[in-house]
């Protein structure tokens, strides 16, 4: 697996840019862990890990979104 620290997701909520970045990832424990910063607010988020076809990926925001750690970027 790629290295997955100091990485990028960008996520539009039809409103503002929600910048999503990966602080730690623990497959034994199925969990991902993020910094969110939405709206000039930060939190760090853990989140559960699933995983299909395409990859592993997490839910997050009110309409369960999937998002795919393959989407992230390296700022």
């Amino acid at each position: 697996m790629k290295n997955l620290y100091m990485q990028e997701y960008k996520l539009y909520d039809g409103e503002e840019h929600i910048t999503l970045n990966i602080i730690g990832v623990d497959t034994k424990r199925s969990e991902i862990n993020l910094a969110v910063t939405n709206r000039g607010k930060i939190s760090f988020p853990t989140y559960d890990l699933y995983e299909d076809k395409k990859g592993l990926y997490f839910e997050y925001g009110p309409d369960f979104t999937k998002i795919y750690i393959d989407d992230f970027e390296i700022v």
